[in-house]
């Protein structure tokens, strides 16, 4: 009897440690794996090829730029990269550049707006994997400009004369210093008319708009982020804390956050002669 006893109680014991055990093996157990970093890029300033200062300019968006960025990003090993764009759009190719250069990271991205991200502003922002705007970012704007100051009527009244040798019936098309004939026009618009047709089938396939929608983006209107989540243009409506929580949706990951400094990029003189493409103005050019 007394050996069933102890042999009860041998159990009991052995029972016990394991459970003692088993309870301070899962106490040294991390149960919150699923903490990540997420690093903050700021885009900020016109849309160019290539990095330009000035009055009324700044560093701004370029596609070598951004790509320096993401090295610099990617070389944390993020769970994602929240870029923060403040533009009022630029150069064509260079934006479309852009869009490729945050297309190839390979991580979750988030753009989330600010001010102003509108034209080009908007089309880099169709490389992340979701959007985030303020109710009161002005955004949109899906449309092409293309413009130049004319002097024929000013090299006139000055007795300046004007003299074009060139070969090819267009050749000089667009020249400031004489006046557009309305064959000319109706050139240079079919060509916009093109490019603005591209960057609108591109917004179409990238937001999947619905006919009723696509009617009301295609104006080139630009419009406040409240009503571009109606319109599909964006995904959810907030500041950083809302591009966090949807970066943290899309990782399943709680993430820390850390600000790329860029150094100054950026002013208000940018920001707005960046959205009237009144910098760098050239002789000719089709501008988001």
């Amino acid at each position: 009897m007394d050996k069933q006893l102890l042999a009860v109680a041998g159990a009991v014991l052995a029972v016990t440690a394991i459970v003692v055990l088993g309870t301070t093996s899962a106490e040294n157990i991390d149960f919150n794996p699923q903490k990540g970093e997420a690093v903050i890029v700021p885009l900020s300033g016109t849309i160019s090829p290539e990095a330009s200062s000035g009055l009324g300019s700044a560093t701004g968006i370029t596609p070598k730029s951004v790509r320096n960025l993401n090295e610099r990003a990617m070389s944390e090993n993020p769970d994602a990269i929240i870029y923060e764009i403040n533009s009022g759009g630029g150069a064509v190719v260079a934006s479309k550049e852009v869009k490729r250069e945050i297309e190839s990271v390979n991580t979750t991205t988030v753009c989330r707006f600010r001010d102003l991200s509108a034209s080009g502003g908007y089309l880099i922002a169709l490389g992340c994997d979701e959007v985030v705007a303020d109710s009161a970012t002005l955004t949109g704007s899906i449309g092409v400009r293309s413009s130049y100051l004319q002097f024929s009527g000013l090299l006139e009244r000055y007795g300046v004369k004007y003299v074009n040798i060139s070969s090819g019936e267009y050749k000089e098309i667009g020249s400031p210093y004489s006046n557009i004939t309305e064959e000319e026009k109706d050139v240079l618009t079919s060509k916009v008319e093109a490019i603005r047709e591209e960057f609108l089938n591109t917004v179409v396939e990238n937001r999947n708009l619905s006919e009723p929608q696509i009617e009301e983006v295609g104006t080139g209107e630009p419009i406040l982020g409240e009503r571009a989540k109606r319109l599909g243009l964006v995904d959810e409506l907030g500041g950083r804390a809302t591009a966090v929580q949807v970066a943290e949706n899309l990782t399943e990951k709680q993430l820390s956050t850390e600000v790329l400094e860029t150094g100054p990029s950026f002013s208000l003189g940018s920001l707005f002669f960046g959205s009237l493409g009144m910098e760098n103005q050239a002789p000719l050019r089709a501008e988001y």
